[in-house]
C-alpha cells in the first residue's frame, strides 16, 4: 500500500520532537512577559501553572498571513476548520473540545455570538494584531460559562510613549485580493491612544466540486484604544471595535451533502468595546478594577428562498478588589488574594417570522489567590459560582502550580480544574421556533481536567522545549436534533499529548515545532469529527546577514480525520484524508520605514477537505509593502 505522505510527515515530525526534548539543560532567564488572560489580574509567564501559548507581534508580522484563524493553526492542542471560502464559518476546537467551549476575547471582551455560543474567526483578521494569548484547559473559574476548555485573547496594537507614530500598509493576490490598512498611535508618559482600519477583498476560490463559480469576501476591522494615567493611583481605559464580513457562499446538495454553486451570501457586522477604571493605593498593596463592555453582532444569511437575520447582545460589569501582601519569614513568600463580582446579560433575537426578544442574565462570584514561594514555587486557586436565572447554577474551580527549578532551565507545571458551558439559545429554543419543543431541564456542560508538563531551556534560552499531557472529560453533553435536544447521559473523554520546541539557530535561522495527539471520543465511544488524531507544524525563518532579507516558511500537517454529511434525510460518518500544505514567504526591509513582502499559500497546491463537501484555498501568491512613520 502507497504510504500516506501526510502521515509520514507527523510520523517524522514526532521524531524529531523526540530526539529534541532534552537530557540535560543550562539555567536560562524566562522573559517577563505579561499574560492578561491568566486571571483576573495578569499574570508574568513564569507563574503559570496552565498550558499556554502566546503568539507575539514578530511572527505575526514575519508569517504575513491575512487572518487570526490561519496563525492559530501553528499552537499545539487546536484544531481548524473552515466551511467555504473567506466568508465560511471557522471554527477552533481546543484539545477535542466543541467550538463553543473555548472562550474568544478582543482586548478582554467576550466576543462569541450568543446564538451558538460560538465566534466565527472568519470575521477576524490580523492586521492590528499585537499578540495572541492561548490557554488551554478548563478556565471556567476565572472567566464563566464558555471556557471550558480554553481561552483565546486577542490583543490589539497600543501606542507607546514616542509621541506621533502610523503605518500604512497595501497588498494584493492572485485571488484577486487588494488590502489597505492603516494606524496611527499618540502616546505620551500618562497617555496613549492608538486605532487602524483595514479594508480586504477578495474574489476568492470556488468551494463546490463541479462549477466556475468564485466564492469572494469583503472585510473591514476598525479598532481604537486609550490608556489615561488620572493620577498615578488611578487609570482610566477603553476599547472600541467594528467590523463587518459580507461574503459568498455555496448551498449543499440535499442528496450528496457535496457544496454547489448558488448564490448564497452571508453578512455579519459587529461592534463591541469597553470601559475601565483601576486604582492601587499608594503602597502598592490594596487595587481595585471595575470594567463594563458591550457587544452585538448581527447575522444575515440569505439562500435560495430564504433569508435569516439573527441579533444578539451581550453586556458585562466586572468588579475586583484585592491586597498584596508579604510573608518574609514564611517561606519568603508573596501573596495576592482577590475577589470579584460579574454581571452578564445576554439577549438574541432570530427573525424568521416575528419573534420575542430573549434575555438571560448570570450574577457571578469569583475568588482567586496567587502565591509566590522561595521565587520559584508558583501556586494558583479560584473559585467561581454561577447564579444563572434560566437554568441550573455552576460551581467551578481551579488550582494550577509551577516549579522554576534553579540553575537548570527546568519548569514544571501542572493544573486541574472544573469548567461550565451554558446551553446556547439555539439549544434553549431552537433554529426554527415553530417547529422546536424547549426543553425546560437543560442544564449547563460541566468537565473535569488536569494537565501536567515540563519545560525546558537549553544553551541559554537558545532551545525551548515543552511536553504536556492533558486528559478533559465532559457531562450534560448537549446533543439533539431540530425538534429538540438534551444533556446526554454519559462521559465524553479527551486525552492527548502536546509537544513543542523553539529553537534560535546560529547564523539567523530560527526553528518552530509543534505536534499534538487528541484522542476525543463520545460517551458511545466514536471520535469526535474535525478533531484529528495527530497534527502538528514546522516553522522555519532565515535572516541573512549580508542584506535585510527575511526568508520563512511554514508546513502544516493534518492527520486523518472524521466528519458528518447530511445526505438526504439521514447522516453518515465520513473520512476526511490527512494532507501536508506548505506556505512561504519573504520580507526584505528597503529602509527604517518601508519593508516590501510577499508570499505564497499552498504552495504545492494540495487538494484537501476540513468540512466535507467544501474545497479548501489552491496554490495564491500575494505581494505587499508595509512602512510606518
Amino acid at each position: 500500500m502507497r504510504p500516506n505522505p501526510a502521515v509520514s510527515s507527523l510520523a517524522l515530525l514526532t521524531a524529531l520532537l523526540a530526539t529534541t526534548l532534552p537530557a540535560s539543560a543550562q539555567q536560562t532567564t524566562l522573559d517577563t512577559l505579561r499574560i492578561s488572560a491568566g486571571g483576573l489580574t495578569p499574570f508574568e509567564e513564569k507563574q503559570l501553572g496552565r498550558s499556554y501559548t502566546v503568539i507575539g507581534s514578530d511572527q505575526i508580522q514575519l508569517s504575513g498571513t491575512a487572518y487570526v484563524a490561519d496563525l492559530l493553526r501553528q499552537v499545539p492542542g487546536l484544531a481548524v476548520s473552515r466551511g467555504g471560502s473567506f466568508a465560511g464559518k471557522t471554527q477552533i476546537r481546543v484539545r477535542g473540545a466543541e467550538g463553543n467551549q473555548v472562550l474568544v476575547l478582543i482586548d478582554g471582551v467576550p466576543t462569541s455570538e450568543t446564538s451558538d455560543g460560538e465566534f466565527d474567526f472568519a470575521r477576524l483578521q490580523v492586521s492590528n494584531v499585537e499578540r495572541i494569548e492561548i490557554l488551554r484547559g478548563p478556565q471556567s473559574a476565572f472567566w464563566g460559562a464558555n471556557a471550558m476548555a480554553g481561552v483565546i485573547n486577542i490583543v490589539t496594537k497600543s501606542a507607546d510613549a514616542s509621541g506621533l507614530t502610523g503605518s500604512l500598509a497595501g497588498e494584493t493576490g492572485t485571488d484577486g485580493t487588494k488590502m489597505t490598512s492603516g494606524t496611527l498611535a499618540y502616546g505620551q508618559d500618562n497617555f496613549d491612544i492608538s486605532g487602524g482600519v483595514t479594508l480586504r477583498s477578495t474574489d476568492g476560490y470556488n468551494v463546490a466540486a463541479q462549477g466556475n463559480e468564485l466564492d469572494g469576501a469583503t472585510h473591514i476591522d476598525a479598532n481604537g484604544r486609550f490608556r489615561a494615567e488620572i493620577t498615578p493611583q488611578l487609570t482610566l481605559d477603553g476599547t472600541v471595535r467594528y467590523a463587518r464580513l459580507y461574503g459568498d457562499a455555496d448551498e449543499q446538495d440535499f442528496l450528496t451533502a457535496l457544496a454547489v454553486d448558488s448564490a448564497d451570501t452571508t453578512a455579519i457586522n459587529e461592534l463591541s468595546g469597553a470601559l475601565g477604571l483601576g486604582w492601587v493605593s499608594d503602597d502598592a498593596l490594596w487595587f481595585q478594577n471595575a470594567r463594563v463592555s458591550g457587544g452585538t453582532v448581527e447575522r444575515r444569511t440569505v439562500g435560495t428562498g430564504f433569508e435569516v437575520l439573527t441579533t444578539g447582545d451581550r453586556y458585562k460589569l466586572s468588579y475586583q478588589a484585592g491586597r498584596n501582601f508579604d510573608t518574609p519569614g514564611f517561606l519568603d513568600a508573596k501573596h495576592t488574594v482577590t475577589l470579584g463580582y460579574d454581571l452578564v446579560q445576554e439577549t438574541f433575537e432570530q427573525i424568521i417570522t416575528p419573534l420575542e426578544r430573549r434575555t438571560r442574565t448570570t450574577h457571578s462570584l469569583v475568588g482567586e489567590y496567587r502565591g509566590t514561594y522561595l521565587d520559584q514555587f508558583y501556586l494558583t486557586a479560584a473559585l467561581r459560582q454561577d447564579f444563572n436565572d434560566v437554568f441550573v447554577d455552576a460551581t467551578t474551580y481551579s488550582v494550577s502550580g509551577a516549579w522554576q527549578i534553579p540553575d537548570t532551565g527546568t519548569r514544571l507545571h501542572a493544573s486541574l480544574g472544573t469548567g461550565s458551558t451554558n446551553p446556547t439559545f439555539y439549544e434553549q429554543y431552537g433554529y426554527i421556533p415553530g417547529f422546536f419543543t424547549p426543553n425546560p431541564n437543560l442544564k449547563p456542560e460541566t468537565s473535569f481536567g488536569w494537565d501536567v508538563g515540563v519545560e525546558q531551556s537549553l544553551l541559554d534560552g537558545m532551545v525551548v522545549v515543552d511536553a504536556t499531557y492533558f486528559n478533559q472529560n465532559l457531562e450534560n453533553a448537549i446533543t439533539g436534533t431540530a425538534q429538540s435536544v438534551k444533556n446526554t447521559v454519559g462521559i465524553s473523554t479527551r486525552q492527548g499529548l502536546e509537544l513543542s520546541a523553539n529553537v534560535n539557530i546560529m547564523g539567523g535561522l530560527t526553528a518552530g515545532v509543534t505536534y499534538t495527539y487528541v484522542d476525543a471520543r463520545t460517551p458511545a465511544g466514536l471520535r469526535e469529527i474535525r478533531r484529528p488524531q495527530h497534527s502538528g507544524s514546522i516553522n522555519l525563518a532565515y535572516k541573512l546577514d549580508e542584506i535585510p532579507l527575511t526568508l520563512n516558511g511554514e508546513v502544516l500537517l493534518v492527520g486523518e480525520t472524521t466528519d458528518t454529511a447530511f445526505i438526504g434525510f439521514g447522516q453518515t460518518t465520513v473520512s476526511l484524508p490527512a494532507y501536508t500544505v506548505v506556505n512561504a514567504g519573504l520580507n526584505y526591509q528597503l529602509n527604517d520605514q518601508v519593508e516590501i513582502y510577499g508570499r505564497v499559500q499552498n504552495l504545492f497546491d494540495t487538494k484537501y477537505q476540513e468540512v466535507y463537501g467544501y474545497n479548501t484555498q489552491g496554490r495564491t501568491f500575494y505581494a505587499g509593502a508595509r512602512a510606518k512613520f
